[in-house]
């Protein structure tokens, strides 16, 4: 199965650089290729809030908890928002995301509302902090 991207967009009158669009769209296709695009993506700092229960994870403990959870199939985004600032992005999003947790069994859809906060960088936006507030299946 191929990732399904949605196009950031803007709302309003919150616009998203390209660049910045740019950054979401390969966060999109690096969910669903693993650990190393993410992290090439990530600040070293990189702080993730995510959970039912609001894990608070650096980057390499987060990416060893996502890659606990299954393989993410597919990944889009809609509702996007953004505000743009002095080498910062916030980027705000309904996220949803196909997630293969057992090989015989099908995938199940998880449901989040994202922030992620981009930082300009000389190799290009890198993620500093993201905000996953899921809805988990039963």
């Amino acid at each position: 199965m191929t990732p399904t991207q949605s196009a950031p967009s803007s709302t309003g009158d919150l616009h998203m650089s390209d660049t910045v669009a740019e950054a979401e769209a390969a966060w999109l296709v690096a969910i669903t290729k693993g650990d190393e695009e993410q992290r090439a993506l990530m600040l070293p700092d990189c702080v993730i809030v995510h959970g039912p229960v609001g894990n608070i994870h650096d980057r390499e403990r987060f990416l060893t908890y996502n890659a606990s959870m299954g393989t993410t199939l597919e990944a889009g985004t809609s509702e996007v928002t953004c505000r743009e600032r002095e080498g910062r992005a916030i980027v705000t999003c309904f996220q949803k995301m196909s997630i293969r947790r057992m090989p015989d069994l099908p995938s199940f859809l998880v449901q989040a509302v994202a922030t992620r906060v981009w930082f300009a960088t000389d190799e290009g936006w890198r993620l500093g902090h993201m905000q996953l507030s899921r809805r988990q299946p039963a």
